[in-house]
């Protein structure tokens, strides 16, 4: 019984696969920050292109 456990403790054939696993988790993770960082200075600057087009004045046309 402890032969197995140990045998099952120095197995690795797995470990690549959670490795994988977590660097794909890491790579979201930065992604995911960086598209909310990116979206919230879009907002910023959009905002920013707004408040300058409202205060613009158009000239009236009368026939």
């Amino acid at each position: 019984m402890l032969r197995k456990l140990v045998s099952l403790l120095k197995d690795e054939s797995g470990s690549t696969f959670i490795e994988s696993g977590l660097w794909i988790a890491i790579v979201v993770l930065v992604m995911a920050t960086a598209g909310y960082n990116l979206a919230n200075t879009m907002k910023g600057k959009f905002t920013e292109i707004q408040s300058n087009v409202s205060a613009i004045t158009v000239p009236k046309i009368t026939p």
